[in-house]
Parts: structure tokens; C-alpha cells; sequence
């Protein structure tokens, strides 16, 4: 090949993109936007193909602008992406709206951007029943990490045969499973309870409660939980006061047994005087210890418990109270071992000062008579002292 050969090849390869640029001056949309249900309770496939304009065309750069939201919201999310599909999680208790655009740049555009116009396709989850018939207020608490209950209200103005069923699915699980203990009153499923080797933090855990009655299908209800915002500890134990001072008390307790990690906790502290309402501290950071100021060294009374913090969850629920701890040592289940306490403090000091007026009353009767005794002993002698004068005189004048 002669240098004039080399010189054309190399032209043409260095001209390639503006040709291609000047021939692309439109950009087709995808096709075939279609949206599939896995049967994961929650998320959904989105695919799509390639526009045939540009299957030929290995120069460009071809990216896809994803938008999708159910269809009553305007709170779209937006996805760009060179895959030709997309997964996403959606609350199925509406439809779905998901709109798609060919987005082409660099050698096709000469550094610019060519948009295609936009392709929506709208998809609507199963919604059999009357929407009446779906059930209402479902709570779900994880105990401590050892087992989670759901409780469910049933759905207005159904008939007394219905039945719900309730199915569950995340990521370790291939294919949605329906709940194995369910909770029950009167013969009808209210609730499910979850085993701990059921419960899976940090990820989607998809639920949709269903079921049936005489009068046909019930409404399927969807909900996409994150269990570790829905975990409830247990109290604190063992709760015990010291004086450290006149003015301090020291209080120390132990974090809830269980498969609770320490760090994840922070705890509240309450205090309450006799005459006192209670008090609160915030003791963060997992400690279990801390100091509580009080104006004397009297009767006071503490109890504490427990939440999941921050850097573990975004939300949590507290435990219950921890038993109430009294110094010095004493425990009381409520106000009445307080209102004990008091009268028996004040029955004691009333004995003491009963028996105090006693002995001051018996001494005072005591000295009284004593000195009633000495007046008579002095006016005998007195009398006996008249008579021996009265003797003496009437001997002299004989």
C-alpha cells in the first residue's frame, strides 16, 4: 500500500464520526417497555429494547432516562442506565407509571446530546375485591430480635366468614411464603407471629395480607417494611443506686439479654423525690451508668429503659420500664410503697415522741412527789422543834 493509500484510509477513519453525525440528526425511543411481576410482594422487572436506528450504529453511546412513580404521585424517581432492563421495589397497593427515552451522545452528536421522545406505559397490580374488604392498621414489632408479631384490623363491613391469609417474601427467599403461626381470635387469623429465624434486618421485607369469604376475593394490602426500624427492646436489668455524695446518686444497670448488641442502645434514666413528679435523662451511646443530681440525701426512686439509636435504625420503639429502684435499696412497684414508707417514717418519729413526752411526764411526777415529800419532812421537824420549846418553857416556870 503507497503513502497515498495510507493518507485516504486514515482520512476516512478520522471523518467517520462527523459523517455519522451528519447522517443522525434524530434518535428513535426504545420498544417494547414492558413491566413484569416476579411474585415478590414488591419488586418489579422493567425491560426494554434498543431502538433498531442505532442497533448498527457501535460508535455511539447510548444511555436510557428511566422515570417511574405510581401514578398518583409527582414524586418521580429517575434512572440513567446503559442496561437495556431495570429492578426496582413499588407499592402495588396503586398502579405503576414508568416512562423511558433513548439518550444519545459523543461520536454520533460531535459531543452533544440527542434525546428521543418519551415511551409511558402504565401497570396495574391485581386489585380483585372491594377495596372495603382490605384489611386496616397493620402494626408489626420485633421483640428484642427474637420474634416479630403483625396484628391486622379486618376491613369495614365484612362478613363474619372472611379469611385472610398473609404472604412474605425478601431477599434470601425464592419465592413468597405464606405465614406459618398465625395469631387468632375467635377462628379468625388476626396476626401472624414471625420466629426469629424468620426475621431479616437491613433489607425490603415484603408483606401482602389477602384472603377470601362467601362474598368473593378480598382486596390485597402491600407493605414493604425495613425491620430494623420496627424492633422493640426488652427493659433494662438490674438497676442498682448508690449515694455517691450528699448531692449524687450513681445509677448502673445491665442492657437487655437477648441478641441486642450493646452499642445499638441508648437509654433513658427517670428520677422521682418523694414529692417529686418524674424526671428524665437521656443517656446515649450505649453507656449503662450514669450520675443523677439531687438536692438531698432522701427517699428517691429510679427506673429506666431502652430504645435502638441512631446509628442502628431510623426509628424504634422504647421498652418497657425497667422495676423501680428506691435508696437505700428499697423497690417499689409503685406510688403506694412510697405512701408506706412515708407513714411508716412518720408512725416512727410519732412513738419516739410519744415515749420522749412519757418520760418527761413520769419524771416530772416523780421530782413533784419528791418535793411534796421534803416540804412534809421539813414541817414535822418544824412542829417537833415547837413542841421540845413549849416543854422546856413550862419546866422552868415550875
Amino acid at each position: 500500500m503507497d503513502l497515498n493509500s495510507v493518507a485516504v484510509f486514515l482520512l476516512a477513519i478520522f471523518l467517520w464520526p462527523s459523517v455519522i453525525s451528519e447522517m443522525l440528526t434524530s434518535v428513535d425511543p426504545p420498544t417494547e417497555l414492558q413491566v413484569t411481576d416476579p411474585g415478590h410482594l414488591g419488586p418489579l422487572h422493567i425491560r426494554w429494547k434498543a431502538p433498531l436506528s442505532l442497533t448498527s450504529k457501535n460508535v455511539c453511546v447510548v444511555r436510557y432516562m428511566l422515570y417511574y412513580c405510581n401514578v398518583d404521585s409527582t414524586n418521580c424517581k429517575r434512572v440513567i442506565t446503559k442496561q437495556l432492563e431495570y429492578t426496582d421495589g413499588f407499592n402495588l397497593n396503586k398502579g405503576i407509571k414508568v416512562t423511558i427515552q433513548t439518550w444519545v451522545k459523543e461520536q454520533c452528536m460531535n459531543g452533544t446530546e440527542l434525546h428521543s421522545n418519551e415511551v409511558e406505559i402504565v401497570y396495574w397490580p391485581p386489585m380483585e375485591g372491594h377495596a372495603d374488604s382490605k384489611i386496616r392498621d397493620l402494626q408489626c414489632i420485633v421483640y428484642n430480635l427474637e420474634y416479630m408479631d403483625c396484628i391486622w384490623q379486618n376491613g369495614t363491613n365484612v362478613p363474619r366468614d372472611i379469611n385472610y391469609a398473609l404472604y412474605y417474601w425478601h431477599e434470601e427467599l425464592e419465592q413468597a411464603v405464606e405465614c406459618n403461626n398465625y395469631i387468632k381470635n375467635q377462628g379468625h387469623s388476626i396476626g401472624c407471629h414471625f420466629q426469629s429465624d424468620e426475621i431479616i434486618e437491613f433489607t425490603d421485607f415484603n408483606i401482602c395480607i389477602n384472603g377470601s369469604s362467601e362474598m368473593g376475593q378480598v382486596r390485597p394490602a402491600y407493605y414493604t417494611l425495613q425491620l430494623q426500624d420496627l424492633v422493640e427492646a426488652a427493659a433494662p436489668d438490674k438497676v442498682n443506686l448508690t449515694f455517691t455524695r450528699t448531692d449524687t446518686i450513681y445509677v448502673q444497670w445491665e442492657p437487655p439479654a437477648g441478641k441486642m448488641k450493646p452499642h445499638c442502645l441508648e437509654y433513658e434514666v427517670q428520677i422521682r423525690g418523694k414529692v417529686s413528679d418524674w424526671e428524665s435523662k437521656i443517656i446515649p451511646k450505649g453507656a449503662t451508668s450514669t450520675f443523677l443530681n439531687v438536692t438531698a440525701k432522701s427517699m428517691y426512686c429510679v427506673r429506666v429503659r431502652a430504645t435502638v439509636n441512631m446509628f442502628c435504625a431510623d426509628d424504634s420503639f422504647w421498652s418497657d420500664w425497667s422495676s423501680v429502684q428506691c435508696l437505700p435499696g428499697q423497690s417499689e412497684g409503685g406510688k403506694d410503697v412510697i405512701i408506706k414508707l412515708n407513714f411508716l417514717t412518720e408512725l416512727i418519729v410519732l412513738i419516739a415522741l410519744a415515749s420522749v413526752a412519757l418520760v418527761l411526764c413520769m419524771s416530772t411526777v416523780y421530782c413533784w412527789i419528791r418535793w411534796k415529800r421534803s416540804i412534809a419532812k421539813k414541817f414535822n421537824m418544824l412542829l417537833n422543834d415547837d413542841t421540845k420549846n413549849m416543854e422546856k418553857s413550862s419546866s422552868i416556870n415550875c
